[in-house]
C-alpha cells in the first residue's frame, strides 16, 4: 500500500486556484480545463499548469 504524502497533497489543495478547479471536480463530471480556468478566474494558461501539478501529485487523471 501506498500512503500519499500529506505535506504534497495539501500544498495542492491548498492553493485558492487549484482548490477552486477541485470543488468543481467533485460532482465527478469531467470539465475541460477553460471552463475550470474560468471557475478559479485564472488564465487557461494558468489552469493548465495547475491541473499539471494536480495530475503529476495523483489528485487528479488526464481524459482527453
Amino acid at each position: 500500500m501506498t500512503i500519499p504524502n500529506l505535506v504534497e497533497v495539501a500544498s495542492l489543495i491548498g492553493d485558492e486556484s487549484r482548490a477552486s478547479m477541485l470543488m468543481c471536480l467533485l460532482g465527478g463530471k469531467a470539465l475541460p480545463a477553460n471552463e475550470l480556468a474560468r471557475a478559479a478566474r485564472v488564465t487557461p494558461q494558468t489552469a493548465s499548469s495547475h491541473l499539471a501539478k494536480m495530475v503529476a501529485g495523483g489528485l487528479l487523471v488526464h481524459e482527453s
